[in-house]
């Protein structure tokens, strides 16, 4: 409830934020409750092309940076592989069971700088584009809700982020939606399952399944967390 609290008090106070290095401050403070040490986000797609204006973000330790980029590890890095491969969260440790030397490699010489173990997060820009925050630690034990609550206060930074980068200071559209729909998505984001909706709803598991889809499109959404979150940030659904 602590780091669900926390959550929610960074996505109020988001609309404070006016330039990207205290907005870069007050992700660092809230990742730092969850116990990760250091994060970098930036556009994720086509890792071969070689490009200058990938990285958006950035409290990696410098000496790593500096190493990651010399050497070009975005092509080989086995994480980001596996962001582009499954397009859903990536936990470092479960990339270890992949036969990839060279990717390993990358993984042994992040911890040499204090970044054993970590979380990357797939969010998306208003062009399409895949976009990755990965988050780094010396010591990973987050559960899924905690994982769930990083996830959210991700697409919400990437947003505020990329208003800021683009010198724009709108918010988000309001489209709306139904009295039913935003009751199924106000239980999704109290993390029910379409059975678990469609128990508490008395109405069938396809029905519930129904309304979140259409919740998803009106939202402009392309997952639930995504949905959930415009939601809340639009005030749609309250948290």
């Amino acid at each position: 409830m602590q780091l669900t609290n926390a959550t929610f008090e960074f996505i109020e106070m988001l609309d404070e934020k006016s330039d990207v290095s205290s907005l870069i401050d007050a992700f660092q403070t809230l990742i730092g409750k969850f116990g990760m040490v250091c994060f970098l986000v930036g556009d994720a797609t086509q890792p071969k092309v070689q490009r200058h204006d990938r990285l958006w973000a950035t409290t990696w330790p410098l000496a790593w940076l500096e190493r990651w980029r010399s050497r070009n590890y975005i092509t080989v890095d086995p994480v980001l592989n596996q962001l582009l491969l499954r397009n859903e969260l990536v936990r470092w440790r479960d990339v270890r069971r992949v036969d990839d030397a060279a990717g390993m490699r990358v993984l042994d010489e992040a911890s040499d700088y204090g970044l054993k173990d970590g979380l990357t997060l797939p969010v998306y820009g208003r062009d399409g584009l895949l976009i990755g925050i990965t988050l780094g630690t010396d010591r990973y034990d987050l559960d899924r809700q905690a994982e769930t609550c990083l996830h959210l206060a991700s697409i919400y930074f990437h947003s505020k982020l990329e208003q800021l980068r683009a010198g724009q200071t709108f918010r988000l559209a309001e489209p709306k939606m139904t009295p039913r729909e935003r009751e199924c998505l106000s239980w999704v984001a109290a993390g029910k399952t379409d059975w678990e909706i469609s128990q508490i709803l008395n109405i069938a598991e396809q029905t519930v399944h129904e309304y979140v889809q259409n919740a998803l499109i009106k939202l402009r959404s392309t997952t639930r967390a995504q949905a959930v979150a415009t939601a809340i940030f639009t005030k749609q659904i309250w948290a």
